[in-house]
Order: structure tokens, then sequence, then C-alpha cells
């Protein structure tokens, strides 16, 4: 049997989904770091923009998460960094914090997408990505500094685990296509307990609703059951 279609994570917010989930994995991320520190001077040209202060003072959280994850994995230390940063982002210091040593480097396909505003890290509005020869053959801004042109240059610098997090992949029952989104551990835990609960009650009369809720800013998955006295075909011919 081929693979169902899929698609990106529902955008609504607030939009209720009915799903099935297909599968939770569990993901290690890693963050690549120089084990010797990269010199300004090999800085491709969005960091130099975002440090100069190209384009005034539009996008300061963007640009502030972008030279922050940098540096941490330009092998820069924190008082080094930090230095650097103040003298360059208006932004608060908890953007630094966040961002240095705790986070990879936007790629520059992201970068290079248009953007609402901070967390997404799309800067094409601001007009600091003002490509060189360089940049054609590299993905990121990491790889450009670094000189990381192929798998045996990554041994330059030290890969060190991050965060652990969980890939739910799920189906929606409305567009019939499966979508991925990422959890927290206790997301997962919240999913999981919803999953265990309609298997020990009656699950041809409930059904796994998704949403997403506003927390602290951002946008994170929300699950609940729906019961009903109707049968699970028919609800689902209502809900859809």
């Amino acid at each position: 049997m081929p693979p169902l279609p899929r698609s990106h994570p529902p955008a609504k917010v607030e939009e209720e989904i009915p799903i099935s989930v297909l599968a939770i994995e569990e993901q290690e991320e890693t963050i690549w770091i120089s084990l010797n520190a990269i010199s300004a001077s090999e800085f491709p040209p969005c960091i130099k923009n975002i440090i100069r202060g190209a384009g005034g003072e539009k996008g300061m959280h963007r640009r502030g998460a972008i030279l922050a994850s940098f540096l941490g994995q330009c092998g820069w230390s924190e008082k080094e960094a930090g230095s650097l940063w103040r003298g360059a982002i208006s932004a608060e210091e908890r953007i630094y914090r966040k961002w240095f040593g705790n986070m990879n480097c936007p790629k520059c396909e992201t970068m290079q997408r248009q953007s609402k505003g901070y967390p997404d890290l799309g800067i094409e509005d601001l007009e600091l990505c003002q490509p060189d020869e360089k940049c054609q053959r590299i993905k990121s801004p990491v790889e450009y500094a670094a000189d990381l042109f192929a798998e045996e240059e990554l041994s330059r610098g030290r890969q060190e685990h991050i965060r652990t997090i969980f890939l739910a992949r799920l189906f929606n029952w409305k567009t019939g296509k499966e979508f991925d989104i990422d959890l927290t551990a206790e997301e997962k835990e919240d999913l999981e307990s919803l999953k265990n609960k309609q298997m020990e009650t009656d699950s041809a009369n409930t059904i796994l609703i998704f949403t997403w809720t506003k927390f602290r800013g951002k946008l994170r998955p929300k699950f609940r059951l729906m019961e009903t006295d109707l049968p699970r075909r028919r609800m689902l011919s209502e809900l859809l």
C-alpha cells in the first residue's frame, strides 16, 4: 500500500480537528559547536549585517536569536559572545540566554522566508541576506563561517545534546492526510494518557480532537477526547 499523503499541521488557532495517532517517535536534538572560536572576519554577509545594524531597529528579537545561536555554534565564549551581542542588539537579555549554546542557528532556507515576527526567524523583510559567491555552496550561516562543505569537516567541532523531543505523526480526518508535530515530554504524556483512556472506555463513541492553543505567546498543541452517543462513523461525518 502506498504511503498516505502528508500535509502541514492545521494552521488555524482553536480549529478543532478529529485525529488518530499513528506513531510517536523520540528524537534527540543535538547542536554542533566549533572547537575553536571562529574569527568575525569569516562570518557570512547576513551575520555581518546584523552586527553592524543594517536596516535599523526592526526585527531585533529575530536578529538577537540568530546572532546568539550563531555565536554559540562558532565556539565563542559566553562572555565574548555576550559583549558582541549586547553591542549589536537592543533586545531583552532572555533572548541571548535562550539561544546561545542552546539552539541551532537557523538554516538559510528558514531565514530567507517572510515572517510575522519572533519566534519565526524568517528575515526576508529585513533585507539582511545579501548572498556572495560562497553562500551558493552552503545551507546555513554556521556552515559558511566554519567551512563545513563535507561530512568529515564536522570533526572540527563537537556534538552536544540539547534536548529530547517527541515527533507525533497524526492522521487528519478532515483532510485525509498525515501531519507531524513536535511534542514536549509533558504533551506526549498527556496525549498517551488520552489514548489509553480512549482504549479503556468505549472507543467507538469517543474521538480524539487536536487544536492549537496559545501558551506564553507561542502556539502549542492541545488534545482532548470528545464523547458522543452517536456511532463513531456518524460522529466523524458530522464533524467533517
